[in-house]
Protein backbone atom coordinates (compact mmCIF):
# COMPACT_ATOMS: atom_id res chain seq x y z
CA UNK A 1 0.00 0.00 0.00
CA UNK A 2 2.73 2.34 1.37
CA UNK A 3 4.11 2.27 -2.54
CA UNK A 4 0.65 2.47 -4.27
CA UNK A 5 0.91 5.99 -3.12
CA UNK A 6 4.32 6.74 -3.44
CA UNK A 7 4.43 7.80 -7.31
CA UNK A 8 2.40 11.13 -6.39
CA UNK A 9 4.89 12.33 -4.28
CA UNK A 10 8.41 11.59 -5.95
CA UNK A 11 9.45 15.67 -5.42
CA UNK A 12 9.65 15.37 -1.87
CA UNK A 13 12.08 12.34 -1.38
CA UNK A 14 13.75 9.22 -2.82
CA UNK A 15 11.04 6.98 -3.16
CA UNK A 16 13.53 4.15 -2.45
CA UNK A 17 12.82 5.14 1.50
CA UNK A 18 9.13 4.02 0.96
CA UNK A 19 10.32 0.60 -0.51
CA UNK A 20 12.72 -0.04 2.07
CA UNK A 21 10.14 0.97 4.75
CA UNK A 22 7.56 -1.60 2.41
CA UNK A 23 9.86 -4.14 2.94
CA UNK A 24 10.43 -4.23 6.70
CA UNK A 25 6.95 -3.40 7.13
CA UNK A 26 5.05 -6.57 5.60
CA UNK A 27 1.78 -6.41 7.54
CA UNK A 28 -1.28 -4.17 6.08
CA UNK A 29 -0.64 0.05 5.87
CA UNK A 30 -3.94 0.28 8.42
CA UNK A 31 -1.39 -1.37 11.31
CA UNK A 32 1.82 0.15 10.77
CA UNK A 33 2.53 1.92 14.42
CA UNK A 34 4.37 5.38 15.64
CA UNK A 35 7.05 2.71 17.05
CA UNK A 36 8.00 1.09 13.65
CA UNK A 37 8.78 4.46 12.10
CA UNK A 38 10.59 5.44 14.86
CA UNK A 39 12.22 1.98 14.21
CA UNK A 40 12.75 2.72 10.94
CA UNK A 41 13.80 6.51 11.33
CA UNK A 42 16.50 5.34 13.75
CA UNK A 43 17.85 2.63 11.04
CA UNK A 44 18.27 5.38 8.25
CA UNK A 45 20.21 7.72 10.63
CA UNK A 46 22.88 4.89 11.56
CA UNK A 47 23.45 6.05 7.79
CA UNK A 48 22.38 9.28 6.58
CA UNK A 49 22.45 13.10 7.99
CA UNK A 50 19.42 14.10 10.17
CA UNK A 51 18.38 16.54 7.19
CA UNK A 52 18.06 13.29 5.04
CA UNK A 53 16.22 11.14 7.86
CA UNK A 54 13.38 14.04 7.77
CA UNK A 55 13.16 13.75 3.96
CA UNK A 56 12.44 10.42 3.87
CA UNK A 57 9.79 10.80 6.75
CA UNK A 58 8.32 14.16 5.19
CA UNK A 59 7.54 11.46 2.45
CA UNK A 60 6.02 8.95 4.26
CA UNK A 61 3.82 11.37 6.31
CA UNK A 62 2.86 12.71 2.89
CA UNK A 63 1.75 9.16 1.40
CA UNK A 64 0.05 8.71 4.98
CA UNK A 65 -1.75 11.66 4.46
CA UNK A 66 -3.21 10.67 1.38
CA UNK A 67 -3.95 7.80 2.36
CA UNK A 68 -5.77 9.32 5.22
CA UNK A 69 -7.95 11.78 2.53
CA UNK A 70 -8.79 8.55 0.36
CA UNK A 71 -9.89 6.61 3.35
CA UNK A 72 -7.52 3.82 2.83
CA UNK A 73 -5.96 4.52 6.47
CA UNK A 74 -7.78 5.66 9.22
CA UNK A 75 -4.85 7.79 11.07
CA UNK A 76 -1.01 8.70 10.08
CA UNK A 77 1.41 6.99 12.00
CA UNK A 78 3.98 9.62 11.27
CA UNK A 79 2.50 12.56 12.58
CA UNK A 80 2.93 11.52 16.53
CA UNK A 81 6.67 10.75 15.29
CA UNK A 82 9.81 13.21 16.42
CA UNK A 83 11.42 14.31 13.36
CA UNK A 84 15.69 14.24 13.83
CA UNK A 85 16.73 17.66 15.31
CA UNK A 86 18.80 18.79 12.41
CA UNK A 87 21.97 21.01 12.78
CA UNK A 88 21.57 24.19 10.34
CA UNK A 89 24.28 26.25 11.09
CA UNK A 90 27.01 25.12 7.82
CA UNK A 91 28.59 28.19 7.32
CA UNK A 92 31.11 27.05 4.10
CA UNK A 93 32.30 30.14 1.81
CA UNK A 94 33.80 30.47 -1.19
CA UNK A 95 37.90 31.60 -0.80
CA UNK A 96 39.36 33.54 -3.60
CA UNK A 97 41.48 30.99 -4.98
CA UNK A 98 38.00 28.80 -5.07
CA UNK A 99 36.43 30.96 -6.89
CA UNK A 100 39.14 31.04 -10.07
CA UNK A 101 39.37 27.79 -10.03
CA UNK A 102 35.22 27.55 -10.28
CA UNK A 103 34.99 30.16 -12.83
CA UNK A 104 37.76 28.24 -15.17
CA UNK A 105 35.99 24.58 -14.59
CA UNK A 106 32.37 26.43 -15.07
CA UNK A 107 30.94 25.93 -18.85
CA UNK A 108 30.53 29.88 -20.23
CA UNK A 109 26.85 29.47 -20.09
CA UNK A 110 26.56 28.78 -16.42
CA UNK A 111 29.11 31.67 -15.37
CA UNK A 112 26.45 34.64 -15.01
CA UNK A 113 24.61 32.27 -13.09
CA UNK A 114 26.88 31.82 -10.52
CA UNK A 115 28.07 35.16 -10.69
CA UNK A 116 24.70 36.78 -9.91
CA UNK A 117 24.14 34.44 -7.12
CA UNK A 118 27.80 35.33 -5.10
CA UNK A 119 26.65 38.83 -5.83
CA UNK A 120 22.47 39.10 -4.87
CA UNK A 121 22.75 36.03 -1.85
CA UNK A 122 19.60 34.91 -4.19
CA UNK A 123 18.33 31.29 -3.53
CA UNK A 124 19.22 28.35 -6.42
CA UNK A 125 15.52 28.33 -6.76
CA UNK A 126 15.18 32.29 -7.17
CA UNK A 127 17.62 32.07 -9.71
CA UNK A 128 16.52 29.15 -11.58
CA UNK A 129 12.74 30.97 -11.31
CA UNK A 130 13.55 34.27 -12.17
CA UNK A 131 11.85 35.78 -15.00
CA UNK A 132 13.08 39.33 -17.47
CA UNK A 133 10.04 41.05 -15.70
CA UNK A 134 11.07 40.95 -12.79
CA UNK A 135 14.28 42.56 -13.34
CA UNK A 136 14.36 46.26 -13.41
CA UNK A 137 17.82 47.81 -14.93
CA UNK A 138 16.33 51.37 -14.18
CA UNK A 139 15.90 51.04 -10.11
CA UNK A 140 18.52 48.62 -10.36
CA UNK A 141 15.88 46.09 -8.45
CA UNK A 142 15.29 42.26 -8.89
CA UNK A 143 12.02 41.49 -7.91
CA UNK A 144 11.27 37.52 -5.86
CA UNK A 145 8.07 36.61 -6.73
CA UNK A 146 6.71 34.02 -3.89
CA UNK A 147 9.39 33.84 -1.64
CA UNK A 148 9.94 31.76 1.15
CA UNK A 149 8.57 34.70 3.22
CA UNK A 150 4.72 34.66 0.99
CA UNK A 151 5.30 37.91 0.02
CA UNK A 152 7.19 39.42 -3.37
CA UNK A 153 10.68 40.43 -1.81
CA UNK A 154 13.08 42.94 -3.88
CA UNK A 155 16.75 42.24 -4.15
CA UNK A 156 19.54 45.04 -4.82
CA UNK A 157 21.92 44.93 -7.85
CA UNK A 158 25.21 45.82 -7.63
CA UNK A 159 26.90 46.80 -10.68
CA UNK A 160 28.34 43.55 -11.96
CA UNK A 161 24.70 41.98 -11.54
CA UNK A 162 23.79 45.20 -14.15
CA UNK A 163 26.37 44.13 -16.30
CA UNK A 164 25.91 40.84 -16.14
CA UNK A 165 22.14 40.61 -16.52
CA UNK A 166 22.69 42.77 -18.84
CA UNK A 167 24.78 41.29 -21.14
CA UNK A 168 22.40 38.00 -21.08
CA UNK A 169 19.53 40.58 -22.06
CA UNK A 170 21.72 41.77 -24.86
CA UNK A 171 22.58 38.01 -26.14
CA UNK A 172 19.08 36.85 -25.95
CA UNK A 173 18.08 39.62 -28.12
CA UNK A 174 21.04 38.46 -31.23
CA UNK A 175 19.46 34.84 -30.94
CA UNK A 176 15.49 36.34 -30.89
CA UNK A 177 16.73 38.62 -33.88
CA UNK A 178 14.03 41.18 -33.07
CA UNK A 179 11.34 38.20 -33.60
CA UNK A 180 7.95 38.80 -32.53
CA UNK A 181 9.61 41.97 -30.83
CA UNK A 182 12.27 40.70 -29.20
CA UNK A 183 12.71 38.42 -26.58
CA UNK A 184 9.72 37.69 -24.25
CA UNK A 185 9.95 39.48 -20.95
CA UNK A 186 8.04 35.98 -19.31
CA UNK A 187 10.96 34.07 -20.59
CA UNK A 188 13.24 32.62 -18.22
CA UNK A 189 16.81 34.75 -17.14
CA UNK A 190 18.63 31.90 -16.42
CA UNK A 191 18.32 28.65 -19.34
CA UNK A 192 19.68 25.23 -20.48
CA UNK A 193 22.46 25.13 -23.18
CA UNK A 194 19.38 23.98 -25.39
CA UNK A 195 17.10 26.77 -23.91
CA UNK A 196 14.15 26.72 -21.30
CA UNK A 197 14.52 25.75 -17.93
CA UNK A 198 17.17 24.45 -16.09
CA UNK A 199 16.07 21.46 -14.59
CA UNK A 200 18.98 19.60 -13.27
CA UNK A 201 21.49 22.14 -12.66
CA UNK A 202 23.63 19.40 -10.23
CA UNK A 203 24.43 17.32 -13.61
CA UNK A 204 26.82 20.81 -14.47
CA UNK A 205 27.34 22.10 -11.17
CA UNK A 206 29.28 18.86 -9.26
CA UNK A 207 31.29 18.22 -12.49
CA UNK A 208 32.91 21.54 -12.37
CA UNK A 209 33.58 21.59 -8.62
CA UNK A 210 35.61 18.15 -9.46
CA UNK A 211 37.46 19.68 -11.96
CA UNK A 212 37.68 23.10 -10.31
CA UNK A 213 39.41 20.73 -7.10
CA UNK A 214 36.68 21.97 -4.71
CA UNK A 215 35.55 20.12 -2.10
CA UNK A 216 32.73 20.07 0.55
CA UNK A 217 30.53 22.67 -1.10
CA UNK A 218 26.86 23.24 -2.42
CA UNK A 219 25.14 25.59 -4.57
CA UNK A 220 23.53 27.39 -1.52
CA UNK A 221 27.26 28.19 -0.15
CA UNK A 222 27.01 30.45 -3.08
CA UNK A 223 24.20 32.52 -0.62
CA UNK A 224 26.82 32.17 2.30
CA UNK A 225 29.43 33.34 0.47
CA UNK A 226 28.13 36.63 -0.14
CA UNK A 227 26.95 37.18 3.43
CA UNK A 228 30.36 36.30 4.77
CA UNK A 229 31.79 38.66 2.06
CA UNK A 230 29.38 41.48 3.31
CA UNK A 231 30.03 40.53 6.92
CA UNK A 232 34.06 40.78 6.12
CA UNK A 233 33.70 43.51 4.33
CA UNK A 234 32.05 45.93 7.53
CA UNK A 235 28.38 45.15 6.05
CA UNK A 236 26.90 45.83 9.97
CA UNK A 237 24.32 43.10 10.92
CA UNK A 238 21.21 45.23 11.16
CA UNK A 239 21.80 45.56 6.74
CA UNK A 240 22.78 42.39 6.28
CA UNK A 241 19.69 40.43 7.71
CA UNK A 242 18.12 43.03 5.48
CA UNK A 243 20.14 42.15 2.25
CA UNK A 244 19.82 38.17 2.81
CA UNK A 245 15.96 38.40 3.76
CA UNK A 246 15.97 36.93 6.66
CA UNK A 247 12.64 36.96 8.75
CA UNK A 248 14.59 36.58 11.85
CA UNK A 249 17.84 38.11 13.12
CA UNK A 250 19.32 34.93 15.06
CA UNK A 251 19.74 33.59 11.44
CA UNK A 252 21.81 36.30 10.20
CA UNK A 253 24.38 36.18 13.55
CA UNK A 254 25.87 33.16 12.10
CA UNK A 255 27.84 35.32 10.75
CA UNK A 256 28.72 37.94 13.57
CA UNK A 257 31.86 36.07 14.58
CA UNK A 258 32.95 37.08 10.98
CA UNK A 259 32.25 40.63 11.54
CA UNK A 260 33.95 41.16 14.58
CA UNK A 261 37.00 39.32 13.75
CA UNK A 262 37.52 41.53 10.64
CA UNK A 263 37.24 44.46 13.07
CA UNK A 264 39.63 43.29 15.42
CA UNK A 265 41.76 43.24 12.57
CA UNK A 266 40.64 46.89 11.59
CA UNK A 267 41.70 47.82 15.10
CA UNK A 268 45.10 46.07 15.09
CA UNK A 269 46.20 47.80 12.40
CA UNK A 270 46.04 50.88 13.89
CA UNK A 271 48.97 49.73 15.85
CA UNK A 272 51.14 49.49 12.76
CA UNK A 273 49.83 53.14 12.46
CA UNK A 274 51.39 54.63 15.65
CA UNK A 275 54.13 52.52 15.47
CA UNK A 276 54.91 53.86 12.19
CA UNK A 277 54.26 57.72 13.74
CA UNK A 278 56.46 56.93 16.58
CA UNK A 279 58.88 55.85 14.53
CA UNK A 280 59.29 58.85 12.62
CA UNK A 281 58.84 60.80 15.84
CA UNK A 282 61.95 59.29 16.89
CA UNK A 283 64.05 60.19 13.94
CA UNK A 284 62.86 64.04 14.10
CA UNK A 285 64.59 63.91 17.54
Amino acid sequence: MVSRFADGHAKIANRESCASFALSSPERADSITPAQIEAFRDKLAEELSAATVNLHLKLLRAIFMRAVRTQSVASNPVSRVKFCKEKNKRLRWLRDDEESALFDALPNWLKPLVTVALNTGMRKGELLNLRWRDVDFTSGTITIRDPKSGEDEHVLMNSTTQQTLKSLWDSSTKVVQLKAGGPDRSSFVFTAPRGGFIQNLKRYWYPALRRAGIDDFHFHDLRHTFASRAAMSGVDLYTLQALMRHRSSLMTQRYAHLSAAHQREAIRRLDGWHERQNTIAERRS
